[in-house]
């Protein structure tokens, strides 16, 4: 884990020095715990903090190539001998070099193209003094952050937006209206995915490179999420379990005690399992921490996190969130994040993580995070029955969910309208689904159709697109802040590109099996996971938590939000139905989901305005906390 940042200057600028470098560092001290490093000459500017894990770093070169690094390489080994038999390093030496400066000595054979050679999770600088350039590239799938403005035609970047904001405290940065309303409805939109709440700050995308000399600056995609169609396979199972032991494996790497959340679900206590089998004599043994409720009227997943703990030797520690509101600790998450977050549970994440660091002696936590939308439930699965006319089999899969479930009939009847009759008749009539979703333009998405230009499978296309949409990489930023705040990196499996890139390609059939989702993990796990967690159908909703959070500790500052300022969110939301909402939310202690986040979102948003117009008696929210 690291924090860097850096400016270009334009040409004939000299304003810029190394005082905001250290501004900058300052601003993401939680990134630094351990040490800074700044590089300034009168061409650049380049700064690191580094909080140790092993594997990230700061170099400078004898020939002025400067490198800040942030992150971990999964394909050293193999870059190393690529890099060898090019002539780009020369033995004994290469053996022993650092991650970082073995990136640098690959930027130096193989120049721009060299983030589509890496594998791992990163985010990077390098200054080539020949060229001129700065080159800056973030990893694949978006893990590590990145975030940049131009000023002046001066390149400025950073890990987190508060480094951005100090490297210049004289510059203002506005607010992005747009985005404020998007965010209040719960809106992501696929053209804003570069941009942030302000209007000039802008991240750099996951799978990009970036060049900037004096006065220039171009982003280049280097990869995205793309897929032949779905190949049959002998064993999914199997060519899976292989692939996420080596993700595992890959995230052990570093100098750091590695620690493993376990929430009970499938996709933690999967990673637990998998490390806890195949380090049975390990010494210490694998450290597993849980979040648990003990209000009563709060489920938690005890049961299937015993279920784990009970099968494997393993050191295991619960901290109890019952008393962690869901808004009494908004303004430290939105200073953190710097502008709201997507998802309601940052307050208990944020606690989790501060509670673990406390009493943990490692700084790598592993994080099942991801793993729903990489081994995808296979929901599409009916939708390509019912396109298909397979009405025989479709019954049959449909009888053994409501077996295994219990849910009722309707439930499904919904289920194969959505999943497989609307892009049924869309392709009847030669019209892309999204025209039958009542309100959606008449576009084609370019998800839907493979390189080939055929139409992709429905439960392939619904897959890409989730891995594709920005609250996704949205999501990503939020953790790695969160983690850094707490003196925490996460490293997540299911995130690893080999993963990714198989589980996009497997047939909707092997993803939903026997009326169960997710069977792709399901089959992999089996003799591994206890069978009371694998094949659990439910999943933990933190909903309920929430609705009683806010009647319980929030309710002086969801009052201060919509009944005594309400002039903040005014122009952003429907005032009426939010109070609406918050009248019904006391009267019975209810709320629907999409109802209880549209109050969540709006009052996060009339927090991170009132930033910049604090009320007069704030002491409702030390009430709160």
């Amino acid at each position: 884990m690291s924090g860097i940042c850096g400016i270009v200057p334009a040409n004939g600028d000299h304003n810029h020095n190394v005082a905001m470098l250290e501004g900058a560092l300052d601003a993401m001290a939680h990134r630094c715990r351990d040490g800074m490093s700044c590089y300034h000459d009168e061409h650049v500017l380049v700064g690191h903090g580094l909080l140790d894990t092993g594997c990230n770093g700061f170099a400078l070169d004898d020939d002025g190539y400067v490198i800040a690094f942030d992150g971990r390489l999964d394909n050293g080994d193999q870059l190393r001998t690529s890099l060898r038999d090019a002539g780009g390093l020369h033995a004994p030496a290469f053996e022993n070099l650092s991650d970082t400066r073995l990136l640098l000595a690959a930027y130096r054979t193989l120049g721009d193209g060299l983030a589509e050679h890496l594998l791992g999770d990163f985010a990077f600088a390098i200054w080539d003094p020949l060229k001129q350039q700065l080159y800056l590239a973030r990893d694949h799938i978006g893990v590590k952050p990145l975030f940049y403005r131009i000023v002046d035609d001066a390149l400025l970047f950073a890990s987190e937006i508060k480094g951005l904001l100090a490297m210049r405290p004289d510059l203002s940065a506005n607010r992005r209206e747009a985005a404020m309303a998007a965010f209040v409805q719960g809106e992501f939109p696929e053209a804003d995915r570069d941009r942030t709440f302000f209007e000039d700050i802008y991240r750099l995308l996951p799978g990009h490179y970036a060049i900037a000399t004096r006065g220039a600056f171009t982003t280049v995609c280097y990869w995205r999420l793309d897929a032949d169609a779905p190949v049959p396979r002998d064993d999914v199972g199997g060519e899976f379990r292989k692939l996420f032991l080596e993700a595992i494996r890959r995230r052990l790497r570093g100098n750091s005690a590695i620690g493993s959340l376990l929430s009970g679900g499938l996709d933690s206590s999967s990673i637990v399992s998998a490390l806890a089998s195949s380090r049975a004599d390990a010494d210490p043994p694998v450290q597993a921490f849980s979040l648990i409720f003990s209000d009563p009227d709060v489920e938690d997943e005890r049961d299937f996190i015993a279920a784990v703990v009970d099968q494997y030797a393993i050191g295991h520690a619960t901290i109890d969130c019952s008393g962690v509101s869901g808004l009494a600790h908004a303004d430290a998450i939105l200073g953190e994040q710097d502008q709201p977050p997507a998802g309601p549970n940052g307050g208990i994440f944020r606690y989790f993580l501060k509670q673990i660091a406390a009493g943990f002696p490692g700084r790598v936590i592993l994080h099942g995070h991801g793993g729903d939308e990489v081994i995808s439930h296979g929901g599409g699965l009916f939708g390509e029955l019912a396109a298909s006319g397979q009405w025989r089999k479709l019954w049959r899969e449909l009888q053994a969910v409501r077996h295994v479930t219990g849910a009722p009939w309707p439930h499904f009847r919904r289920l194969i309208w959505r999943r497989g009759i609307r892009r049924s008749v869309g392709k009847i009539l030669d019209y892309p689904a999204s025209f039958l979703v009542r309100g959606a333009p008449l576009q084609r998405d370019p998800l839907i159709t493979a390189p080939d230009g055929r139409d992709r499978p429905i439960e392939q296309a619904a897959h890409l697109k989730k891995l594709a949409s920005p609250i996704f990489a949205h999501a990503l930023e939020v953790i790695d802040i969160e983690a850094a705040c707490a003196g925490v990196e996460l490293r997540m499996p299911f995130l690893d590109l080999d993963v990714v890139r198989f589980c996009v390609t497997v047939e909707a059939q092997e993803k939903w099996q026997d009326g169960r989702p997710r069977s792709v993990l399901r089959n992999a796990m089996q003799g591994v996971l206890p069978e009371k967690v694998r094949l659990r159908t439910d999943k933990h909703d933190f909903a309920t938590h929430l609705r009683q959070s806010l009647l319980r500790f929030d309710r002086d500052v969801i009052d201060e939000a919509i009944l005594r300022r309400p002039d903040l969110i005014l122009p952003y939301c429907n005032l009426a139905e939010l109070r609406a909402d918050w009248s019904d939310l006391r009267t019975t202690g209810e709320l629907d989901g999409v109802a209880l986040m549209r109050l969540w979102r709006a009052v996060m948003l009339s927090r991170w305005l009132a930033t910049e117009d604090p009320p007069e008696d704030a002491s409702y929210l030390e009430k709160a906390a």
